[in-house]
């Protein structure tokens, strides 16, 4: 049987490590095919297998640059007492520090949603990891409080929002197959969590050894130690599919923010996209946040007890997450998934109202931990269904910036009632009525899905 010129050319991309896209059902599902067409397809066989281990390789390798400076931006415990050993500053001048990279960080996180529409993801990515490391770099070579200013506040600052997690799942998503999705927005969304409790543990231990300036060179090491795997990325992007040329000829098409801004801020998705992202930034950083102080004060736990407990949550978050990215790209219906994880989390949240002995409360707090990482990859997810490739950055920063003043929400202002009143009742009972509320407008957009592609089904039957 002759062979047509349409299978050699899906077999010869094949080849090349590309995606399992049209050509592959083309070749599977060629109809009247005989068994000449059966045996040339065990090569498509190997190259998705082939694909797949690609596509994991991309995403260990996009974990492990963002991870790093995740892991940094997120231990500013660890980094004040850094600080203040390489600097001699006091906590009172560091938390200043601290708070104005925050802001820094958080001002460019929508002016990145400009920046994917105008240059590459990858660019960017690029662009944002080599100033994260060379302010941590700058911060080794001039501990003083202008260094500081410079390399940690505007340098570090604007890098971690620019090679942030919007950006990075941009850049990622097109160089993957369609069953990796889920994974990678879980393993990238962790990332942080994942590096915390490998390497800082580790620097902790290393920090009694040398002075406390030594700190930032070795993770500065370690940042260029990682940059081969920029080059890996950047091989993949030649073998990727049609998203990355519909991206760049969107980057090349003179799109406007304002045309983008006015499309999304006239639709109601968005608005329920940014109010489940706050609600995840509400509860997914609040253990991180509080959980060391909460503990002592309702448990008596030493510092070290409640770290275990809060790297026990670590993992549970990171691993749930994983294994839920796995199945989530099946889901019939992500918004009616997302809706019932936040009830349930609502429901588990209740148990902070009373008076739990600590196992009871721990147990219930991991299961928390559980139901908080199926969550993670969801809602980019439900982003990207949205938007298509095209747009996914730019929209998502926006909604990645909502979980962001979500995490800020619940450890500042929660922090500011307690210092106040002593107590913690107030903050819990508010994330309780963002949750519940969060959870209702899901459920209730995610039953109308199920029924209107129900209705769409028996329409096409009929």
């Amino acid at each position: 049987m002759k062979i047509s010129a349409e299978y050699i050319k899906g077999w010869k991309m094949h080849v090349k490590g590309s995606f399992i896209g049209e050509e592959d059902q083309h070749i599977c599902n060629n109809p009247g095919g005989t068994m000449t067409d059966c045996i040339q397809q065990n090569p498509v066989t190997s190259c998705r297998k082939k694909t797949s281990v690609h596509s994991l390789l991309v995403i260990a390798a996009a974990v492990l640059l963002l991870g790093l400076v995740t892991a940094v931006y997120l231990n500013a415990g660890y980094l004040a007492n850094w600080i203040r050993g390489a600097a001699g500053l006091e906590f009172s001048t560091i938390t200043i520090l601290q708070t104005l990279m925050l802001l820094v960080n958080l001002v460019t996180i929508p002016l990145c949603s400009w920046l994917t529409l105008k240059f590459s993801d990858f660019k960017l990515f690029v662009t944002g990891y080599v100033f994260c490391i060379a302010g941590i770099l700058g911060m080794f070579f001039f501990p003083n409080i202008a260094g500081l200013v410079i390399f940690y506040v505007l340098f570090f600052g604007f890098g971690s929002a620019v090679c942030g997690y919007a950006v990075a799942l941009s850049v990622v998503l097109p160089l993957i197959s369609e069953k990796h999705a889920g994974i990678a927005a879980a393993a990238l969304i962790s990332c942080g969590n994942i590096s915390s409790l490998i390497l800082f543990p580790a620097l902790q231990g290393v920090e009694t050894q040398l002075p406390a300036g030594q700190i930032f060179l070795i993770l500065g090491v370690i940042g260029l130690c990682l940059l081969p795997l920029i080059y890996y990325i950047f091989r993949r992007r030649k073998h990727a599919s049609a998203a990355v040329a519909m991206q760049q000829k969107n980057k090349a098409a003179p799109v406007s923010f304002r045309s983008v801004a006015k499309e999304i801020f006239t639709s109601r998705r968005f608005y329920l996209l940014c109010l489940l992202s706050f609600t995840f930034g509400l509860f997914a950083t609040a253990p991180s946040g509080n959980m060391l102080h909460t503990s002592e004060v309702y448990y008596g736990l030493d510092a070290a007890g409640a770290s275990i407990y809060l790297s026990l949550f670590s993992l549970i978050f990171v691993v749930s997450g994983i294994v839920a990215g796995i199945f989530i790209p099946k889901v019939k219906s992500k918004m009616l998934y997302t809706g019932i994880l936040f009830a349930l989390v609502a429901l588990l949240h209740i148990g902070y109202f009373f008076d739990e002995p600590l196992a009871l409360g721990m147990i219930n707090l991991f299961i928390i931990a559980a139901f908080i990482g199926c969550i993670s990859p969801s809602i980019s997810l439900l982003t990207r269904d949205w938007t298509g490739p095209v747009k996914f950055a730019t929209v998502y920063c926006l909604v990645y910036m909502m979980l962001r003043l979500g995490g800020i929400a619940t450890i500042f202002l929660g922090g500011i009632w307690y210092a106040e009143y002593q107590d913690f009742m107030f903050p819990f009972a508010a994330e309780e009525i963002v949750i519940a509320t969060a959870a209702v407008f899901a459920l209730i957009v995610g039953i109308r899905e199920i029924y209107r592609k129900k209705a769409e089904a028996n329409d096409r039957k009929a």
